[in-house]
């Protein structure tokens, strides 16, 4: 693994600030400082944080992106008000966190909450962890993404504000790709909703940028299906608000 622009960042602060330590955040599971696997990036047992520090001459901390994230937007951002918060990252893969009465919830061993290797579909789509049917095969944003790029023709490298344009445009030849990414993602998050009873949720990542077109259809999906066991009137899910500055937030204060 490369981390030449951390390094350059790094030294550019240097030139500008005094300090003795900095937070990364990192995809993937992270125990004691060290990356166990993230499998979107194909990497396992590296320990970062050692190759860094040995870099640097500073103190790291490592922490998973989405928790970071979580922890800034729990802080600044649209669930400071709230005591129970989900929270999930939705861009390549899935990241999520969960906040219980103010304090960020993580397990002993692994740092844990990987809701996007949670199984939705039995014998579905091979996800890059190995297994069959996880949530990110089916409700991250580049699915939804690549799916919408191949029916409309358009490059892999389009720009997300081109992309959105093209949607725009096209919105009768799409509709039925939107559906189905809200009914898979209702379907996991519904599930999460039924073990944690959050008083909010709240999705960062790039679905923020597409919130507009499936934040509200997939509140209605989940109130009006019968997905939960609790039913509810209303729903709090909103986009978070930091975007991508809020990993980056969460891991200066970690």
């Amino acid at each position: 693994m490369q981390f030449g622009y951390i390094l350059e960042i790094v030294n550019k602060l240097k030139e500008k600030y005094e300090f003795t330590k900095f937070g990364l955040g990192m995809a993937g599971s992270i125990s004691k400082g060290k990356v166990l696997k993230s499998v979107n990036l194909g990497i396992k047992e590296y320990d970062i944080t050692g190759k860094l520090e040995n870099a640097t001459g500073l103190k790291v901390n490592v922490k998973n992106d989405a928790k970071c994230a979580a922890i800034a937007e729990y802080k600044f951002g649209k669930c400071k008000n709230y005591k129970n918060v989900l929270f999930l990252t939705l861009g390549t893969g899935i990241g999520g966190a969960y906040i219980y009465q103010g304090n960020l919830m993580e397990g002993s061993v692994f740092e844990g909450f990987e809701f996007g290797h949670m199984i939705i579909k039995e014998n579905g789509l091979l996800c890059n962890c190995g297994k069959k049917g996880c949530f990110e095969k089916y409700a991250s944003i580049l699915t939804f993404k690549k799916k919408i790029i191949e029916r409309l023709n358009l490059s892999y490298e389009i720009s997300g504000p081109d992309l959105r344009h093209e949607m725009k445009l096209s919105e009768n030849k799409i509709q039925d790709i939107e559906e189905e990414y809200v009914d898979n993602l209702a379907l996991g998050l519904s599930n999460l909703i039924n073990i944690f009873e959050p008083d909010c949720i709240v999705i960062g990542g790039g679905f923020a940028r597409y919130d507009y077109i499936l934040l509200e259809p997939l509140k209605d999906k989940i109130i009006n299906s019968n997905l939960l066991f609790n039913p509810r009137q209303d729903i709090i899910i909103e986009a978070a608000e930091l975007g991508n500055d809020a990993g980056v937030i969460g891991a200066s204060i970690i």
